[in-house]
């Protein structure tokens, strides 16, 4: 599931995967709904996490259970990149991805993130991304969490740019109408 969220951490665009899993559409997702989904033991770990991300304008990976549409708890795992504006090199928010965890997670295992590290996500089966841009945005991420990981900074320059276009796509609706329910 990919997402963009504006500077202050609100969500621009939200994939329809969102609501497939969580039952919640993309206007009750929007001006910070989307916690009301997160299991109640996670959601100030995942709230202070976000909060602290979008203070600092940096990436963040956090690990932490949805309630899915029966209401059960799914284990999933988000990562989010910063978009800077290519020629002001403003800070404009997030380009970002939830999906489910693959495998196990023990019962002691508990919602966990951090700022300032970027995790590759991976694509849970029966969640590929559906349009072209999303399928952009989760390689995006891939590569920008390679690059940190290895210090490429024109590799990291040409990334951002990517995602700076990719959310802008997204963002503006050329993908369809969910972004247009956040506005």
């Amino acid at each position: 599931m990919i997402f963009t969220t504006n500077a202050a951490g609100r969500l621009a665009y939200l994939s329809p995967g969102w609501a497939e899993i969580t039952g919640q559409d993309a206007r009750s997702a929007a001006n910070y709904g989307w916690v009301r989904v997160v299991h109640p033991e996670d959601a100030e770990i995942v709230r202070a996490l976000v909060a602290r991300a979008i203070d600092e304008g940096r990436e963040f990976s956090v690990r932490y259970r949805l309630i899915d549409r029966q209401g059960r708890p799914v284990w999933v795992a988000a990562v989010a990149m910063p978009r800077h504006d290519p020629h002001r090199h403003g800070f404009l928010g997030f380009l970002g991805s939830v999906n489910e965890i693959l495998g196990a997670v023990s019962k002691e295992t508990r919602a966990d993130g951090l700022v300032g590290r970027l995790i590759a996500p991976e694509v849970g089966p029966g969640r590929v991304p559906r349009s072209s841009h999303e399928i952009a945005a989760a390689h995006i991420l891939a590569a920008q969490a390679e690059t940190l990981r290895t210090s490429s900074r024109s590799a990291r320059q040409a990334i951002e740019f990517a995602a700076f276009e990719v959310s802008r796509q997204l963002t503006h609706g050329e993908d369809g109408v969910v972004s247009a329910e956040l506005h």
